[in-house]
């Protein structure tokens, strides 16, 4: 079934505002916390570690409540409603957080993020799941998810630097309180569009009830054969992200300003690259498009040592050639899963599309907080200083460039493996999906 195109776009518009949780918040957030806020450099990074492991056992729960959710609105509409609304409590305490803020109301407004963030993120990614059963159609869904983030991403990174000129200012705070108001008007907005255009399709099978269902799919083989995948895959631009302001401006001079900018073109570069990754995977299959993705980025990521400091133009054309790769995981991944999840639907006789994108949403999450906790650490025990303008040492330089570069690319080439004898191909989802048809009627 062909989705029309202005439900795809109904369907991507919170990806906007909820793509401003995820790497800008790892990219701006821990450096202002550190440096603006006043909190010292190993805590910023225990609370971002620690946030998301208090967050992350609630994902698999709000999947299993999503499955067992009937309303006569949907199963997917409440929790994406109420998501929005915490999430948008949350955004407000922790972008618009003042100098001298205590570390437990600094943990407290990034629970309440985040705890939105997950019902949102996993309400959102399971309703794209279910609006086509087509294998080659599910790139094309979850292809528009990912090019929203990174548009998302596009535009709330455009903030900082725009809001400092128009305010004649270079305090990081102006940009950090910018980028939060315009994830609280997009976010109503975007999610109220969703809402009312996009339909919901009626959930395949018996509902379950038992928080033991969680246990059983997380014992699904090719379900940890994806998350695994999905960690590695997040790991790494997790890594390159919690590092990338500190690389550019202390191992290669760019301005603050510069720094944000080059990561514009980073993912410009993405946002143009993902209809030519969904062109790969309609060609062939969604898990060899994938590993060439990665491949692809092993080289990109290695080039970045080659980005020279105070040649803003060659630094430009690196980070959007960089860019052109690191869009396929996310988006083909979960238009892997949707397929996984409709395997276990006939297998089992039971639809659990929200536990098995809860998943996904967990991995995700770690992806993007372990690098920060540990990257952070690290930075301290090779005598980095965080502060603009500190002088640092040669060996401090030269470990945050093997941090930036060396983990990501192994990370990477891990996933590759993982992910290259994928069973599931188009065939398979085409007969799949007949019987799930004729199970259904």
């Amino acid at each position: 079934m062909t989705v029309k195109r202005r439900t795809l776009l109904a369907f991507a518009a919170p990806c906007l505002p909820i793509a401003a949780n995820g790497l800008p918040v790892v990219v701006y957030l821990p450096p202002y916390y550190a440096n603006g806020l006043g909190l010292d450099l190993a805590l910023v990074g225990f609370l971002f570690f620690i946030v998301r492991i208090i967050d992350v056992p609630l994902d698999p729960i709000i999947g299993h409540l999503i499955d067992r959710t009937t309303t006569r609105f949907g199963r997917f509409r409440p929790w994406l409603l109420g998501g929005a609304l915490v999430m948008a409590a949350g955004v407000y305490a922790v972008f618009m957080a003042r100098p001298g803020i205590a570390a437990p109301w600094a943990l407290a407004g990034l629970v309440l993020m985040y705890v939105g963030y997950s019902a949102a993120l996993v309400a959102h990614t399971s309703w794209g799941a279910v609006l086509s059963a087509d294998y080659h159609e599910r790139s094309r869904i979850f292809g528009w998810w990912q090019a929203s983030n990174l548009l998302g991403l596009f535009l709330i990174l455009a903030v900082p630097p725009l809001a400092q000129y128009l305010a004649g200012s270079r305090d990081p705070a102006i940009g950090i309180h910018a980028m939060g108001w315009v994830i609280l008007i997009a976010l109503p907005l975007s999610t109220g569009l969703m809402l009312a255009a996009v339909p919901e399709r009626l959930r395949l099978g018996g509902a379950h009830h038992r928080l033991s269902d969680i246990i059983a799919v997380m014992r699904l083989p090719l379900l940890r054969r994806l998350m695994l995948a999905e960690l590695l895959t997040c790991l790494a631009p997790g890594l390159t992200g919690a590092l990338f302001l500190f690389f550019f401006e202390a191992a290669r001079g760019y301005a603050p300003a510069q720094a944000s900018t080059l990561l514009l073109f980073y993912f410009a570069a993405g946002l143009l690259a993902a209809p030519f990754w969904a062109f790969v995977a309609r060609r062939g299959s969604k898990h060899r498009a994938l590993f060439w993705s990665l491949i692809a980025y092993c080289i990109t990521q290695t080039g970045t040592l080659l980005i020279p400091g105070h040649n803003f133009i060659v630094a430009a054309v690196g980070m959007a050639i960089a860019g052109v790769p690191a869009v396929a995981p996310a988006f083909l991944l979960r238009a892997m899963l949707a397929d996984l999840s409709d395997a276990e639907t006939l297998r089992s006789g039971t639809e659990k599309t929200g536990q098995f994108f809860a998943a996904l949403v967990v991995l995700q999450k770690l992806g993007y907080a372990i690098p920060v906790g540990i990257s952070y650490t690290v930075l301290g025990w090779i005598g980095f200083v965080p502060e603009r303008g500190a002088g640092n040492a040669a060996t401090a330089i030269t470990g945050l460039e093997i941090l930036f570069v060396v983990p990501p690319v192994l990370l990477a080439l891990a996933a590759a493996l993982v992910v290259r004898r994928w069973p599931i191909d188009a065939a398979a989802q085409a007969n799949i999906a007949s019987n799930l048809g004729a199970a259904g009627a």
